[in-house]
């Protein structure tokens, strides 16, 4: 028994290191980042299903779930801003289009204009 509680405190300390890099990736919106900390995330919670009957494995799962929602919410917020702002963007670029066709136009027109 004093062998599995080693190894519970062990799996714990390691899912709160990785629960501590998910935060920070996601306050920094490194979420290019995100999908490979999630798998050592599984990976550690993979293993504590060994111990799932053990009360604090089951606490740290219960406050992962909760913590996780607050994440859930937060990564769809800023979802909604990069969304966005690509929608600005791709609106931005085709003025910039459109703006350089009308100069390339009247370029055209003039060069037209003065040889003929």
């Amino acid at each position: 028994m004093e062998e599995n509680s080693e190894e519970i405190k062990n799996l714990i300390e390691d899912l709160n290191k990785i629960e501590n890099l998910i935060d920070r990736i996601i306050v920094n919106g490194d979420f290019e980042t995100l999908p490979k900390i999630l798998d050592q995330r599984k990976k550690i919670l993979e293993k504590m299903t060994n111990f799932s009957s053990n009360e604090l494995i089951q606490n740290r799962i219960d406050k992962l779930l909760k913590i996780d929602e607050a994440r859930i919410n937060t990564i769809k917020n800023e979802m909604e801003k990069i969304k966005s702002q690509l929608k600005t963007t791709n609106i931005g670029k085709k003025a910039i289009k459109h703006g350089y066709m009308k100069i390339q136009e009247e370029f055209t027109r003039r060069k037209f204009n003065s040889n003929g």
